[in-house]
Parts: C-alpha cells; structure tokens; sequence
C-alpha cells in the first residue's frame, strides 16, 4: 500500500479529485485537510490556504494515479509526493488493495 499527497487550492478541487479516483476504483480512500503553506516561488515569498490530499492505494496503481493527477492539476508545478508506510494494519493494507483495481 502507497500513499500518494498533493495539494489543492480549493476544497472543491479537493473532492472532485477524490471522487474521480474513488469512482474509477484507483483509490480505496482519500482524504483532505486545509493547511497553511508558505514557500518560494520564482524568487518571491507566498503564504497561502491550501487542502492537502492524501490517496490510498496500491504500489502497482502509483503511476496511473500520479499521471490523473498530473493531468487534472491546476498548479504550474504540483507537489505530489508517494509515501510507504513503515507499518500498516494488514487488515487496513487488505482492505486498501482489494478495493482497488
């Protein structure tokens, strides 16, 4: 099981991207949360609102994920990291790969 994070400018953004992978069956779970954000940018300092998304799923659905991702992003250039757990339940990991195709 992999978790994939990105982030979102919007909370509607945020739960379109969750529904279109949950329906498509390439995420058993998503969730999303608001955060603040302060970075550099083309050499100017920006702090912003953003929703953090993290997307459950497994190893062999990562690039077909990050590549809907990728494509849907509004962002110039978006964060999406992929993330292993070190421990996972094995009912939890079971239940992640089983609902996913």
């Amino acid at each position: 099981m992999i978790i994939i994070q990105t982030t979102v400018d919007e909370q509607k953004k945020a739960k379109n991207l969750i529904n279109l992978l949950l329906e498509t069956n390439k995420i058993a779970c998503g969730t999303y949360h608001e955060i603040q954000s302060s970075y550099k940018w083309k050499d100017q300092l920006f702090e912003d609102s953003e929703f953090e998304i993290s997307l459950y799923t497994k190893d062999s659905l990562m690039r077909e994920v990050v590549d809907i991702i990728r494509h849907r992003h509004s962002y110039e250039l978006p964060k999406i990291t992929v993330l292993e757990p070190v421990f996972t339940l094995p009912e939890y990991e079971r239940w992640v790969t089983d609902s996913v195709n």
